[in-house]
């Protein structure tokens, strides 16, 4: 009993130590936090003796006030920004949060600051990653710790002295269970789910003006995903779902090919590239399709606060004539639109040559930096070609065109790298869960209507 409670001290307030029979194997402490205890019980005036690696306790517990006044007066909460997780010093944390912070990182959320508010505003926990944010995200649902999302740090929204009880639950999650835990509330599709939907949309028919046959299936593939859908006087799919009271974001690919696929072709995969045995493989744009209906399937009100808008376009390759002719109702009250229908790996296409903007220079340099800060850094601010982008930016729609991850497309050398389509579905996530920031940027600065 006595060790029991010196474990839940330890635990809530981040000595990650391991009980055994009768003491606490210090073996997951560096040396720094291994001396930093026994300093600690010291000054705590507790009996206490080494065996190797095992500490065991002589004194019977103390209050948890006491531990935490004199863990107060030796740590200085500067942050953790500095050090390797491996190497934090548990005395630069604050006192209530760093349990959070020790058995976030053994759970494979490693942070990157945190702050525990000082009762003088919410505690914060910064990651290093997206993943691991989301990942947090996910156990934080699971031990119903009230939370939110702002720009790079998550604000935990209970008092700070609630943070060490929500720490002894997480301890009782294993490696093993947070894995369960991750696989079951995962929305997003895994990369055998991506592929297999994309490997369906390649081998479907719909060169301009014979759209018929890609459009059905793609209204049956969104369907369970919008609140209202319907067919447009020129044969554009226009969808839409709320999800929150945050900005409009609008999903755009086009239906047609260039030419019609040939129905004998064979998809040929050499490990992420794939291409076709015969005529044009497609990717331009079943590749942006892809990526929308794999979003659709994956958002949710946890990592998307507004309306998502979804137009797949017609007769694009010829004009873009389907995107012209979409009613300008629908597009009111879109403040900002994706398209996913550039070659390449990494462009976000803010601009017709560098001569028709779609957006302002600040937009686009923020979705630089929200890839950058997401770990996709190769995504780059550049020019491009004509695209249904144009058409969106002429409604004053702060618009922008990315890489679908195809190259020589319109030709029979046509190639899709998988991989790369992925990594956009990827960051069209990351896009809309940060959407907010994003219409920050964009308010106040819409083009006017009609330009170019």
């Amino acid at each position: 009993m006595q060790n029991k409670q010196w474990q839940s001290l330890f635990t809530r307030y981040g000595f990650q130590m391991i009980s055994t029979e009768k003491g606490f194997d210090l073996t997951a402490l560096n040396e720094v936090n291994s001396q930093f205890v026994r300093y600690f019980l010291q000054k705590l005036g507790v009996d206490f003796y080494m065996n190797h690696n095992e500490l065991f306790i002589d004194s019977s517990p103390i209050t948890e006030e006491t531990f935490v006044n004199k863990l107060e007066e030796m740590t200085d909460g500067r942050t953790e920004m500095l050090y390797h997780v491996s190497e934090l010093p548990l005395a630069t944390l604050d006192t209530y949060i760093a349990g959070m912070v020790t058995q976030l990182n053994r759970l494979g959320c490693m942070t990157e600051i945190s702050c525990d508010g000082h009762d003088k505003r919410s505690a914060n926990i910064g990651f290093q990653t997206a993943e691991g944010r989301k990942k947090a995200h996910v156990l934080f649902d699971f031990i119903e710790l009230p939370y939110h999302h702002h720009i790079r740090q998550t604000r935990l929204r209970v008092n700070r002295k609630c943070l060490p009880t929500f720490a002894e639950k997480l301890s009782a999650i294993t490696l093993e269970h947070a894995a369960k835990i991750f696989e079951e509330s995962n929305a997003i599709l895994s990369v055998q789910e991506f592929e297999v939907q994309l490997e369906t949309l390649l081998s479907i028919s719909g060169a301009s003006g014979k759209e018929g046959q890609i459009r059905k299936h793609v209204i049956e593939e969104i369907k369970p995903y919008a609140d209202k859908i319907a067919i447009d006087h020129y044969g554009n799919i226009l969808a839409a779902k709320r999800f929150g009271d945050g900005p409009t974001v609008l999903l755009n690919a086009h239906l047609d090919t260039v030419e019609e696929i040939i129905p004998t072709r064979k998809i040929l995969k050499e490990e992420n590239i794939w291409k076709s045995s015969e005529g044009i493989l497609g990717a331009d744009d079943r590749a942006g399709i892809n990526v929308i209906l794999a979003t659709a399937k994956s958002l949710t009100e946890k990592n998307f606060n507004g309306t998502i808008k979804y137009i797949f376009t017609v007769e694009e390759e010829i004009g873009l004539l389907g995107a012209s002719e979409v009613n300008e109702t629908f597009l009111w009250d879109v403040d900002i639109a994706f398209v996913i229908d550039r070659r390449g790996n990494g462009d976000i296409v803010t601009s017709k040559g560098g001569i028709s903007p779609f957006c302002t220079e600040r937009f686009g340099q923020k979705i630089e930096r929200i890839a950058r800060q997401s770990g996709m850094s190769h995504w780059k601010t550049t020019a491009g070609g004509s695209s249904d982008t144009a058409i969106w930016a002429r409604h004053g729609i702060q618009s922008i065109n990315l890489s679908a991850g195809y190259n020589f497309e319109h030709t029979d050398k046509e190639q899709l790298d998988v991989k790369a389509n992925y990594g956009t579905y990827e960051l069209v996530l990351e896009l809309l869960e940060r959407s907010n920031e994003l219409y920050n940027s964009a308010k106040g600065v819409k083009r006017v209507p009609g330009s170019e």
